[in-house]
């Protein structure tokens, strides 16, 4: 226990730990001020999820990595279980809002494997990176992107296409740091704006703009939901508002409401009408109950918290254990940034959970995993007396 504690006193650990229980501490009270939510269980969440981090920080992370394949196919095998599970009956496995993301294991509880397989996708990347080079060629960057393909395929098959757009920032944010070619990075990104258009046009039936007709009989790769979430955004039509886009409508009237300082705990008359306020929209309920000055404090502890990451893998120099950092705070970074943006309607609506502060039990668990390695890289950097990591000739 002695020993725990020293590790944990660490210069750098201390932003790590105060970021992650105030953002905790601001989740459990806004949960529980909403009466669809359940505050004692998401204590217990937290309970155990604290284990579990402790349990990462305290074995060596080079210890971790030589399990990261196991991690990555295990995970993989639980998403796959739930897609198996969308067509064939699978004990365990049930519709939740359209989606089959969840594995019920009894007692009320259940698990989101997708969550895990973020974590996982994180440790096997660094170790396929930390053992190669030929990422810098074109070609080379194919088994990478084959990682982050076969989960986000599985993941899109569930669907769930908010924790899918999350391995984007893992994938681009390791790849850079590991030495992949910047113009190779750019590249596929604007191959991607470019296929856009035309992702969003296929299969619509009103797609046959002059030149565009051909567009209809293609595959419709966007869903008739995910263009409606998307309408609902843009739109000021007061029939839409009411439909479609009443979640982040009225998240937005409850994040205003709280003005400066808030209503005070509990307080929630606006966010409590709000579907999914306790999950998706969590940020809707800080705003109304602590106001300005609670939602500036969330946004404070954010930074801390990804200022920390990028310390912790900028001071690292062993490869292995930049390469994971730099993975769990784009994970934590990436997933933030999308939430925030669902809740201040400036992206539509994905369903990504809010790290550390969202109801959930695996969403937590997977959140307090990562800063778990984080802390576990800040105390156990070996000192390496070598040229900097990844420097190529």
């Amino acid at each position: 226990m002695r020993k725990l504690w020293q590790q944990l006193a660490i210069a750098t650990n201390w932003p790590v730990l105060v970021a992650v229980l105030v953002l905790s501490g601001v989740g459990i009270l806004s949960i529980w001020a909403h009466p669809k939510a359940n505050g004692p269980k998401q204590l217990l969440f937290l309970g155990i999820a604290l284990v579990c981090m402790f349990a990462f920080q305290a074995v060596n992370y080079l210890i971790i990595g030589r399990w990261a394949w196991g991690f990555y196919l295990l995970s993989l095998l639980a998403v796959s279980y739930t897609v198996a599970g969308s067509r064939l009956s699978l004990p365990g496995v049930t519709s939740v809002n359209g989606a089959y993301n969840w594995i019920k294991i009894g007692g009320g509880l259940s698990i989101q494997p997708a969550e895990l397989a973020k974590v996982g996708f994180v440790l096997v990347l660094a170790r396929y990176l930390r053992f190669g080079s030929n990422y810098r060629t074109l070609g080379g960057l194919v088994p990478p992107f084959l990682l982050a393909a076969i989960p986000v395929g599985l993941i899109l098959k569930q669907p769930d296409l908010g924790t899918a757009i999350v391995f984007g920032p893992i994938l681009f944010g390791m790849l850079f740091v590991a030495g992949a070619k910047l113009r190779h990075l750019l590249g596929i990104c604007a191959v991607g704006l470019c296929l856009a258009p035309l992702v969003w046009l296929s299969g619509d039936a009103e797609s046959g703009a002059p030149g565009l007709p051909i567009l209809r009989h293609l595959p419709a790769l966007v869903k008739p939901y995910q263009r409606a979430r998307v309408m609902a955004m843009l739109s000021r039509d007061p029939a839409m508002l009411q439909g479609t886009g009443f979640q982040q409508e009225h998240a937005l009237i409850a994040l205003g409401s709280g003005g400066v300082t808030g209503k005070g705990a509990g307080e929630i008359p606006v966010g409590s009408k709000v579907p999914e306020s306790h999950n998706d929209m969590i940020f809707a309920l800080i705003g109304e109950q602590f106001g300005f000055v609670g939602s500036v404090v969330v946004l404070v502890a954010y930074i801390v918290l990804f200022a920390a990451g990028v310390e912790i893998a900028a001071s690292t120099r062993e490869p292995f254990g930049r390469l994971v950092a730099v993975g769990i705070t784009a994970m934590l970074a990436g997933q933030t940034f999308l939430n925030l943006m669902v809740a201040t309607r400036l992206m539509p609506v994905t369903g990504v959970t809010l790290p550390f502060v969202s109801y959930g039990g695996t969403s937590l668990l997977a959140s307090y995993l990562s800063a778990g390695l984080l802390l576990n890289i800040g105390q156990n950097r070996p000192l390496v007396i070598a040229r900097e990591s990844f420097q190529h000739g």
